[in-house]
């Protein structure tokens, strides 16, 4: 196990290497010991208590995950990654989205008003989407990625979005239509590209019948 002198060190590449050697070995309760101990060395690093709540969240700690997200939504309430993890937790415990949704619409509303956020917007609607395509509100999504489209023609996720729902909805040419553009616009590079492909395919299993239009 971590001794303390390992953990009481200023040196935080050498803890994040440590880090690394206890997530390997599955020792989580040893890596949340270490996590904690450089969110002490650097607290406006919010990766620490992201990748903490992902642990707990992996060995079904659902509420230590939740407290650790509402935490970082307490310091910042436009935090994307947090209500993203929320989410996760909420499919995962097959509770109800509304009150998330709610949560989730009025923290975009807000930051709206705050200009120089604007990614942050744009990344809080992709999912209220989201959570509209899981409750299977699936027109209702189709008009949030419209106008994200509308406001921002360049940003190839809400093309890619769209193509999945058409799917959904087995309007084959109106999906690939989408694809196209999403095709058109996304780096070749994009460290996302390996993972959107990967969740189109998981949404679209995910939506074979079933689904509200």
């Amino acid at each position: 196990s971590t001794t303390e002198e390992q953990l009481h060190t200023t040196d935080a590449d050498a803890l994040q290497l440590l880090l690394q050697t206890k997530i390997r070995a599955l020792e989580i309760n040893e890596a949340i010991r270490v996590l904690d101990r450089l969110t002490e060395l650097e607290p406006e690093e919010s990766e620490y208590p992201l990748l903490k709540a992902h642990l707990h969240m992996r060995y079904g700690e659902h509420e230590l995950a939740a407290n650790v997200f509402e935490e970082l939504l307490h310091r910042d309430p436009f935090h994307v990654e947090a209500y993203r993890g929320l989410l996760m937790l909420t499919s995962e415990t097959n509770k109800p989205t509304e009150e998330l949704l709610k949560r989730i619409e009025e923290a975009a509303a807000k930051v709206c008003e705050e200009q120089e956020r604007d990614s942050d917007v744009r990344d809080l609607k992709l999912l209220i989407a989201q959570i509209k395509v899981i409750n299977g509100d699936l027109s209702e999504a189709l008009k949030v990625y419209e106008e994200l489209v509308k406001e921002e023609p360049k940003d190839f996720r809400p093309y890619l979005c769209q193509g999945i729902v058409y799917s959904m909805l087995r309007k084959k040419d109106e999906a690939e239509k989408q694809f196209e553009k999403y095709r058109a616009l996304v780096p070749e590079d994009h460290p996302y590209k390996h993972h959107f492909e990967e969740n189109t395919q998981f949404l679209e299993r995910r939506g074979v019948g079933g689904a509200k239009s």
